[in-house]
């Protein structure tokens, strides 16, 4: 079940009917796990059974978004341009002195363009593939998602959730 809830100025507040719908009937402390673009919360106690049925729950959760994410990007249909579904791309090596004389920091994510003979080599300033864990690319390759499609929205920072 999803519940959607609004922030206020005091933060958010869980209505009870959506404790109750969820299996916190009783009144004890709660666990929040704050993580990246995500929140969960777990009953601060649990038995081994109930421990179980949360891992069984997240997992579900995960999947669907998984699920969600894979029909929004369409299948890897393995491209005849450079596909990141089957490249794994080797970061381009700069000399350090190089960059520090163009004042680009040590450890940047960056660009590089080749056109009519020259390159191009700026601080990368849009999300892309390589801010994704490569247990996370993985994953993506295996469960078939076209990841041109997914590189495309990230650069667009397109909202592809609950639109």
């Amino acid at each position: 079940m999803k519940f959607t809830l609004e922030t206020g100025k005091k933060g958010l507040r869980i209505r009870r009917e959506i404790l109750n719908a969820s299996g916190f009937q009783h009144e004890e402390a709660l666990d929040v796990h704050g993580m990246d673009h995500t929140i969960v919360i777990l009953e601060e106690k649990m038995t081994a059974g109930e421990l179980v049925r949360s891992i069984h729950s997240l997992k579900n959760l995960a999947s669907d978004l998984l699920v969600h994410l894979a029909k929004v990007c369409g299948p890897c249909e393995r491209c005849e341009t450079p596909c990141p579904c089957t490249l794994e791309e080797e970061p381009a090596q700069i000399p350090e002195k190089l960059l520090e004389r163009a004042g680009i920091p040590k450890g940047s994510k960056l660009d590089v363009f080749a056109e009519n003979g020259r390159l191009t080599i700026s601080v990368a300033d849009a999300p892309d593939l390589r801010d994704v864990p490569t247990e996370m690319l993985d994953l993506l390759r295996q469960s078939g998602v076209c990841l041109d499609t997914l590189e495309e929205l990230m650069i667009e920072e397109a909202v592809i959730y609950g639109v």
